[in-house]
């Protein structure tokens, strides 16, 4: 706790050190789910270098990804979060995900996770495990492909993890009227430790909700977590979803972000793009709140985002 107390002493102060790392390893992935935007973009062959025929590189390498973390943990960055496509397919010259997790937690980096679909196995050198849930099995499976509920629930049932896995729903047109559902799935599973919601920032833009839509989800939200259910949204984090442009609020240099091709943002890829106008990203409210000291979210956030497991 004391580094990340250092961390927001200096922010107060004026330092635009990042707190986050995430890192998206690769865009390669075994889905096609149809509220991705890059999947029918991405070829699955690629070379040693992470390059596809026509020289776009789409995965990076294991010296690059190492390279970045040193970097970004001399300038303060003490979380580290690693994305794809699908992270656990990333292989690297007879190296996987868990050897990244490894050389994170050796740089020094203070809680380690990774997003997955669930179907590719997990990897458990990690501190937190966030899971693609969109609904139960018939709603999960229309976004995601037939069968994809099923292999998410047996692959979660076989793991043997001391850390935090948790789910992550992103609310669309699809499965809006699934929510107390998806909740009840979470709250029923003795190896998920609560579920976060996020709301779909376009594009695509067909399957993204208006503001009386997300007004009336959140209301239902929030009465799940006022009757107990394992909602890992901060109160304040809720209240702040129903916001939409954070074109203006975000707090960008709290967290950094590489891509494939080795590109740097210190915030995040889609600013300055239309998708600021209708953010989604329940992490950015609770960075917002995070920085401007808000005790309540910082209390109820830390225990799964914070903390290593060892």
């Amino acid at each position: 706790m004391f580094g990340y107390a250092k961390w927001w002493f200096k922010s107060v102060l004026g330092s635009k050190a990042p707190l986050v790392n995430t890192l998206i390893i690769h865009y390669e992935c075994n889905l096609r789910c149809r509220h991705c935007s890059i999947h029918s973009n991405i070829p699955i062959a690629i070379d040693d270098a992470g390059c596809t025929e026509n020289s776009a590189k789409i995965k990076l390498t294991y010296d690059e990804i190492v390279e970045d973390l040193r970097h970004q943990f001399k300038r303060g960055a003490r979380i580290a979060y690693f994305e794809g496509g699908e992270t656990t397919m990333w292989t690297d010259d007879g190296k996987d995900l868990n050897d990244i997790i490894k050389a994170a937690k050796n740089i020094g980096y203070t809680n380690v996770g990774y997003t997955t679909n669930g179907t590719n196995g997990m990897f458990t050198e990690s501190d937190v495990i966030s899971v693609s849930l969109d609904g139960p099995r018939e709603i999960h499976d229309l976004i995601r492909g037939e069968g994809i509920f099923d292999k998410l629930m047996k692959s979660i049932d076989e793991t043997e993890f001391s850390g935090a896995i948790y789910a992550n729903m992103v609310i669309q047109k699809d499965n809006i009227d699934r929510i107390e559902e998806t909740a009840k799935i979470v709250k029923d599973n003795g190896k998920l430790a609560g579920i976060i919601f996020n709301f779909i920032t376009p594009p695509p833009y067909d399957l993204a909700l208006d503001p009386d839509e997300k007004k009336n989800a959140l209301d239902r939200i929030r009465k799940l977590k006022k009757e107990g259910y394992p909602i890992l949204n901060s109160r304040k984090g809720l209240e702040l979803l129903a916001e939409e442009d954070w074109s203006k609020k975000c707090p960008y240099h709290v967290t950094v972000f590489i891509i494939p091709d080795g590109t740097h943002f210190n915030g995040c890829p889609m600013q300055g793009t239309g998708s600021c106008e209708q953010c989604g990203f329940a992490a950015v409210r609770e960075y917002y709140l995070i920085k401007r000291g808000s005790m309540s979210t910082i209390r109820e956030m830390s225990s799964v985002f914070a903390m290593s497991k060892k």
